[in-house]
């Protein structure tokens, strides 16, 4: 009855886990909307936003691995080099892309954070995959 019981509760702290850090997700991004919402620096809440994404990618993934075995530690490595691949092609093509829509002037604030925006995008995505399998 004890074993059975320790596993409902870890179960329901694994379930409070993720669902706070998809509430930390969801805080970001409204306080990505809001810094937007003031209209100035908006170039400077991008790049924010993007670095909350990638540290919270580091912390996604290190929770993760550390629920693993140690071969699928090995292939979670694996699998995140790979999305690592991914997502520098992404980074490209969104550069190019928002280059080539021709709305905003290469280098300006706008593309840049239209930009950054768009890559922050790509690693929230990651993020919530990984959230998923804790």
């Amino acid at each position: 009855m004890i074993p059975k019981s320790i596993t409902i509760i870890l179960i329901i702290l694994s379930f409070n886990c993720n669902s706070q850090t998809l509430k930390t997700i969801e805080k970001i991004e409204s306080s990505y909307q809001i810094c937007l919402d003031k209209g100035d620096n908006m170039k400077g809440c991008s790049v924010e936003y993007y670095k909350k994404s990638d540290s919270l990618l580091n912390v996604a993934y290190k929770k993760l691995k550390q629920k693993l075995s140690i071969e699928k530690q090995s292939s979670l490595k694996t699998e995140q080099l790979e999305w690592l691949k991914k997502r520098d092609k992404y980074f490209q093509k969104v550069y190019s892309e928002t280059k080539k829509e021709g709305d905003f002037i290469e280098g300006s604030n706008d593309f840049d954070m239209i930009v950054i925006d768009k890559k922050a995008e790509f690693v929230f995505e990651r993020v919530k995959l990984l959230i998923k399998r804790t």
